[in-house]
């Protein structure tokens, strides 16, 4: 059997004239991309006669590929990320996929199916399939045409034809949360969602005569933007961009709103606030019918101001404002997600939304550090008044004030969804919050937002409008989906690469380092448990001699270094051994803003070791490399958002052109080459964690980065008088890791500390590090060593004359009872951590 008769097997002929045609998905993760049998379209799909033309091809299934090289790209791009989901972005050529969640976005936005489709003919190679162009139509229509807004305390659905609000209420949920107002010949009639009275046409109890509220569409007042809006966003782009052909979204935005200054009516019911996630729920998934959250924040006479603005030295970057723009374009404030690279600025981002609708905000994050990075970048962006930006976090709970008094909240998500006993003051506070009208609610990471344990948040804070945070808008579940109809469609996302070419990135270099497992560690791992085999492949001391070489390497040049374990058995261990600090969920923040404060301003101070807590929501803007030696097995958010703490652009870029180097010879000096930030992975070959890690690495190869691969000969570790290139040394590990248990030492509050402790003698280091703030200057002078530039230098390791000595288990130091004067520090070294920024 030949070739051709072989993969024949393997390849459906599309037929245009059949039914068989799979519908769009409901949205598209890179990773869940299932492998289907080849399709042949060479005989079926239409090139156009101009095809050498155009940038992008557009197959039955909604999958577009666009060519990045093609003059008018950057304008198919621009339009294409507005209307799909990116797949895959690497240099040359882009994957997108049109989605029902991608659309119901493009909708939201103002964008007319006409308008979609007309675009993708102009830009496209083929003739649009008739089968997408009716799947298109077929979506769309059910899309834009309800929205849901709270004005005045109270909910209103509305719609632009009283045919859908009649069709909504033929669902019982939805029917039986609509709130009928019976009112008499004195009555004024019912306000409309755009604060105005919609006229003498109350409502009544019989659905069928269709009595709604009535009012004008509203009309966007650039006035009313915190932010000026530029009159040309893509000056910097290439002048010979060919984008009169293209859908803008300056144009986009100026159509929708000359519309909506015409004679367009809305109507609206009134619906119950305690059912208006039933509401939501059987709008979407039942009747196939989003309702899209909307905050008319200028006619909103109700909420006080909040007294807030840009100050004058603060400026967006032109990204910002096109995310910004997808937010405001019609006048109110649109409930959604913007996604932007991380170092990219989605904190000033959300900042400037709360200074544009200047109501009381409630903010959303992950740690206490990012609760104090947030209330300091509050008070250094804008205007705002200090003891209107509140904190709540186990250790610091202050009142809000009277509801008269529009107030600005950092807190957590676990400290919002915490279920168990609070404190008294803690109880007030979160009835404070339940009472009061949320101008913005931001959830910072959004991502994490769809947990189980953080859905009930929603029902906590009464917000006008969400808007989504995040980087990495992945989970390994099928939650993400679920942000959709929690918060809202995704408004905008950033393109890395562009970000990149153009500065606004650091230039990183991403290396996957194989490292092989020594003879006697990997005869213990082909016969032992699955919590033995990943202690094994992460304390291999192979990796841990690579380890401890980048490290000197990197601090002989000045690098700020991060280096990562999921496995604290790891981290304390090395770190120990090396004479680094270490952060971990047992360090309180105090502590960990002093660490911080200390790797930003003392030379001698290069390196921290980096337990999970490390992955996002903190700012650590002079980190330029980052050593993982241990991960959250396939986690691809982690691996992003690692290298993420890498990627604030650095002063010195050394970058000559806009172009990507994503080839490296294994032999190449990296010092030679054009980045200024590194990445390193630690592998432990034919292992498990080989696999673990090309799951890992996908989101950000779909990003547009490469990894370059090297092997453990690629560095002189011979030279090197290294800590674990003792053969006694990796004995006594070895014999801790049979000794251990079979649990996984991810557990940041479960981890046995005295135990680990045993395999040093540098117990006092590790004790000051974690214990003994006020040392933290004795500890910065030890813990990194400066290395002379000869690599071969006999830097001499540490003895093990006493293996049993133990190490205590630190004490949180910040706790309930923490007095005034020691958070009030805490702010305060951390103002002094941001100073000259």
């Amino acid at each position: 059997m030949d070739l051709t008769t072989k993969l024949s097997r393997f390849v459906i002929n599309y037929d245009p004239s059949s039914n068989d045609v799979e519908p769009l998905p409901l949205a598209c993760d890179s990773q869940q991309v299932v492998l289907k049998p080849f399709r042949d379209y060479s005989s079926d799909l239409k090139l156009k006669l101009d095809h050498d033309k155009r940038p992008i091809w557009v197959f039955p299934d909604g999958l577009i590929i666009i060519e990045t090289f093609h003059q008018s790209s950057k304008a198919a791009c621009e339009f294409l990320v507005t209307i799909s989901e990116p797949l895959s972005r690497p240099e040359l050529i882009h994957e997108y996929q049109l989605t029902i969640f991608s659309l119901y976005a493009a909708v939201s936005l103002g964008i007319t199916v006409d308008s979609i489709i007309e675009t993708l003919g102009k830009f496209s190679k083929n003739e649009i399939p008739d089968a997408l162009v009716n799947a298109i139509r077929g979506h769309c229509k059910l899309f834009g045409k309800l929205k849901i807004v709270l004005l005045d305390g109270r909910y209103f659905v509305e719609a632009t034809s009283r045919q859908e609000l009649s069709y909504l209420l033929s669902d019982e949920r939805i029917k039986s949360a609509r709130i009928i107002k019976k009112v008499n010949s004195s009555s004024s009639a019912a306000p409309s969602t755009t604060g105005t009275n919609a006229g003498n046409r109350p409502e009544e109890d019989d659905i069928n005569k269709s009595d709604f509220n009535v009012a004008q569409a509203p009309s966007l007042n650039p006035n009313d933007l915190a932010f000026k809006i530029s009159e040309n966003p893509n000056k910097n782009k290439d002048n010979n961009e060919n984008t009169a052909s293209s859908l803008s979204l300056t144009d986009q935005t100026s159509n929708n709103n000359s519309n909506s200054n015409s004679n367009n009516m809305i109507y609206s019911f009134e619906i119950s606030g305690d059912k208006v996630d039933i509401v939501t729920m059987a709008s979407f998934v039942t009747l196939h019918r989003p309702l899209l959250s909307e905050y008319d924040f200028r006619s909103d006479s109700k909420n006080p101001n909040l007294d807030v603005s840009l100050r004058h030295t603060t400026q967006i970057r032109y990204y910002q404002e096109q995310a910004l723009r997808m937010m405001f374009s019609n006048g109110r404030a649109r409930s959604g997600i913007i996604v932007l690279p991380c170092g990219a600025g989605k904190t000033l981002t959300g900042i400037t939304a709360a200074c544009t609708m200047r109501k009381s905000v409630l903010i959303l994050t992950t740690s206490a550090v990012a609760v104090s990075q947030w209330k300091f970048q509050f008070e250094q962006y804008t205007t705002v008044d200090p003891n209107k930006v509140h904190c709540l976090t186990s250790s610091n709970k202050e009142p809000l004030g009277p509801t008269s008094e529009a107030v600005v909240l950092v807190t957590t998500y676990t400290m919002m969804a915490f279920t168990g006993k609070r404190s008294t003051s803690s109880s007030q506070i979160i009835s404070q919050i339940q009472e009061r009208e949320w101008g913005l609610l931001i959830f910072d990471e959004v991502q994490f937002a769809p947990a189980p344990a953080f859905r009930r948040i929603n029902g906590i804070v009464k917000a006008h409008c969400k808007l989504g945070l995040t980087a990495t808008l992945v989970r390994e579940d099928d939650l993400i989906q679920d942000l959709q109809w929690l918060i809202g469609p995704k408004l905008y996302e950033a393109n890395w690469m562009e970000l990149q070419d153009r500065g606004y990135l650091a230039r990183a270099l991403c290396s996957e380092v194989w490292c092989p497992m020594t003879a006697s560690y990997y005869r213990e791992y082909l016969d032992c448990s699955h919590a033995k085999k990943r202690k094994l492949w992460v304390c291999n001391p192979n990796k841990l001699r690579v380890c401890e070489f980048l490290i000197r390497w990197h601090e002989q040049r000045g690098d700020k270094i991060l280096v990562f374990s999921d496995s604290l058995f790891a981290l304390i261990n090395i770190a120990v051994a090396l004479k680094k600090p270490f952060v971990c969920g047992s360090v309180d923040t105090l502590e960990r803003i002093k660490i911080l404060q200390q790797f930003k301003e003392n030379p001698n101070f290069n390196t921290i070791f980096l337990s999970k807590v490390g992955d996002n929501a903190i700012d650590i803007p002079l980190a330029n490399v980052v050593i993982q030696i241990s991960f959250n097995f396939a986690s691809r958010r982690q691996e992003a958002q690692r290298l993420g703490r890498i990627l604030r652009p650095k002063p010195y870029s050394g970058m000559k052109s806009g172009k990507v180097i994503n080839k490296t010879s294994e032999n190449t000096d990296i010092s030679e080459q054009p980045y200024n930030a590194f990445f390193y992975s630690l592998l432990s070959k034919d292992t498990e964690e080989m696999e673990y890690a090309d799951k890992r690495q996908q989101f950000i190869i779909d990003q547009g980065y490469s990894y370059r691969v090297m092997t453990m000969d690629s560095f002189p570790l011979e030279n090197e008088n290294l800590q674990y290139s003792d053969v006694e040394t990796q004995e006594k590990m070895l014999e801790l890791i049979k000794q251990s248990d079979d649990s996984l030492d991810d557990d940041e509050l479960g981890v046995n500390i005295d135990e680990i402790g045993k395999i040093s003698n540098n117990s006092d280091i590790l004790s000051s590090t974690i214990t003994k703030v006020s040392n933290i200057d004795q500890i910065s002078s030890t813990a990194s060593t400066s290395f002379s530039l000869n690599l071969s230098k006999n830097i001499g390791k540490d003895s093990l004359e006493n293996p049993n000595q133990t190490i205590r288990r630190p004490a949180l130091s910040l706790k309930k009872n923490t007095s005034k004067a020691k958070i009030n520090e805490m702010h305060s070294l951390f103002r002094q951590f941001h100073k000259n920024r």
